[in-house]
């Protein structure tokens, strides 16, 4: 009996999917590789251990007063965004905004942000990704 992860290159995958599928549901990693590139490697996982650790992952808003201008600011640095208003509350809108447009573009360009943003950035916005666009759900991720 093997006690390391399955890994499978894709062609294997393809044939055995129904079978290496039930394995990730039931807590299992399985492990796709590239024939050409095995440093390459793909996770299934079981949707809510994802949703378990990226839970782990949590934003730190920084938020500042102009008061010159009167103007709040709230920031992500993790992810450099920032959103601004004459309140918090405002700000925090303008935030998720922000937060919306960058993702759109980001999926529409995922290949210049791959190869641009840090791995742990990318995992900051796979959690911004999985709230689907909607502006609770981003409000509960971000800590606001």
């Amino acid at each position: 009996m093997s006690i390391a992860i399955p890994q499978y290159n894709i062609r294997e995958t393809k044939k055995r999917y129904s079978e290496l599928n039930n394995i990730a549901l039931k807590g299992i990693e399985v492990i796709t590789y590239n024939a050409n590139d095995k440093e390459e490697k793909v996770s299934h996982i079981k949707t809510s251990y994802l949703n378990l650790l990226l839970n782990k992952l949590s934003f730190n808003p920084s938020i500042d007063l102009d008061n010159e201008l009167s103007i709040y600011t709230v920031s992500l640095n993790e992810i450099d965004l920032y959103g601004e208003g004459k309140t918090v509350e405002a700000a925090v809108e303008d935030l998720i905004d922000s937060i919306l447009q960058f993702l759109a573009i980001y999926i529409e360009k995922l290949d210049l942000f791959v190869k641009a943003e840090s791995e742990i950035k990318r995992l900051y916005l796979l959690k911004l990704l999985r709230c689907n666009g909607e502006r609770e759900k981003i409000r509960e991720a971000i800590g606001c």
